[in-house]
């Protein structure tokens, strides 16, 4: 159970979404893993795993890659906002410090932060996991890095989306 958002606008971001017939699962092994362990926290019941069920223990290897972010009511009428929850170090590498605990809109100029609330609230939408991938040209000097994500929805009550659990492959930053 997987979906491929579809493209981000290339002139503002260069962070596309891939097509289903392109690549059904994500390329990068982090990405697999981190999709494999989510799918083993789905309740028998098809409903999401919580926040709670994410064991740091279970998760060692893929820590440096993980992200957290909260998923807010926004002030507009069915527009949700994005908080940086947890950044894991690779994130923490590309990005720089600062960002946990902000909202998406404040921590980008507003071309780059619609498109990533496009892409978070497509996760909530769709209620499965996102595979995209790009290119970092949002960041001065990382304009060279090149990135594949996985984007999952987690409910603390197995239905309602409050959180995106996610991981980063920063290909060329090793």
């Amino acid at each position: 159970m997987i979906e491929h958002a579809t493209p981000l606008d290339a002139a503002t971001l260069r962070f596309n979404g891939t097509g289903a017939a392109d690549a059904p699962m994500p390329q990068a092994p982090v990405l697999q893993d981190l999709l494999r362990y989510w799918q083993s926290k789905l309740g028998g019941d098809g409903s999401l795993p919580g926040r709670a069920a994410l064991d740091p223990l279970e998760l060692r290897g893929l820590l440096p890659h993980i992200y957290l972010i909260d998923v807010l009511p926004g002030t507009v009428p069915d527009r949700l906002r994005f908080r940086v929850r947890l950044l894991g170090d690779r994130h923490v590498e590309v990005y720089g410090l600062g960002l946990v605990g902000r909202v998406i809109d404040d921590v980008f100029p507003p071309t780059v932060a619609a498109e990533f609330n496009r892409l978070y609230g497509a996760v909530v939408r769709r209620r499965m996991p996102i595979v995209n991938r790009g290119q970092v040209s949002w960041i001065r000097n990382k304009e060279w890095l090149h990135y594949e994500g996985l984007h999952a929805p987690l409910a603390a009550d197995g239905k309602t989306i409050d959180t995106i659990f996610g991981a980063g492959a920063f290909i060329g930053l090793d």
